[in-house]
């Protein structure tokens, strides 16, 4: 099963989930001009104008496109402009899983939009892609990103020791949580 096909556009509350596109440059500029620290390890990190486009246009689609997961713009609706990123990975269309995450820029931090946007991204994994379980892994010591994942509705089930390795070297304790797809009945309606 692999329903990561077409085009994906999310929307509920304030936010609007997409597809990242060349419209999204001056916002990338932007985020790593002021060197942000939101954006998923693969995104690019200079200011190099033909791997920017090349990566808007192709790059950052080319999970999609095999099926292997999905990148999301987070916007705001009425403005349109960048608030974050979302996306699925590690996606195992045979056990029917994925890993979410998500960052958010620092000037929109601590409004909610992290919790709306994974709120509508686990609906629609686990109700529309036929996924079973999306999985959250969040460092012990990010308390931001531990309410983020509570206040949508992942249960926390334990801590992956020394599962992920930092800047200096150092290997760091990560709370794994998860929602799965029964989880949805136990919610109620949507955000």
């Amino acid at each position: 099963m692999d329903v990561f096909t077409g085009s994906v556009r999310l929307e509920a509350g304030r936010l609007v989930l997409r597809p990242f596109g060349l419209d999204d440059a001056p916002d990338l500029i932007e985020v790593i001009r002021a060197g942000e620290d939101f954006l998923p390890p693969n995104f690019p990190d200079a200011l190099e104008a033909e791997p920017l486009a090349w990566f808007l246009r192709e790059g950052v689609h080319k999970v999609h496109r095999f099926g292997l997961g999905i990148h999301l713009a987070m916007t705001d609706r009425d403005t349109g402009g960048l608030v974050g990123t979302i996306g699925l990975f590690k996606v195992d269309w045979a056990q029917l899983t994925c890993e979410v995450g998500y960052g958010v820029r620092s000037s929109a931090r601590g409004r909610g939009y992290a919790t709306e946007a994974l709120t509508i991204v686990s609906n629609w994994a686990l109700r529309d892609c036929g996924l079973f379980r999306v999985e959250l892994r969040a460092l012990t010591t990010n308390h931001a990103s531990i309410r983020v994942a509570e206040k949508a509705g992942y249960v926390r089930e334990g801590v992956a020791r020394g599962a992920e390795r930092d800047a200096d070297g150092v290997n760091r304790d990560m709370f794994v949580f998860s929602r799965i797809a029964p989880d949805l009945r136990q919610d109620g309606p949507e955000c």
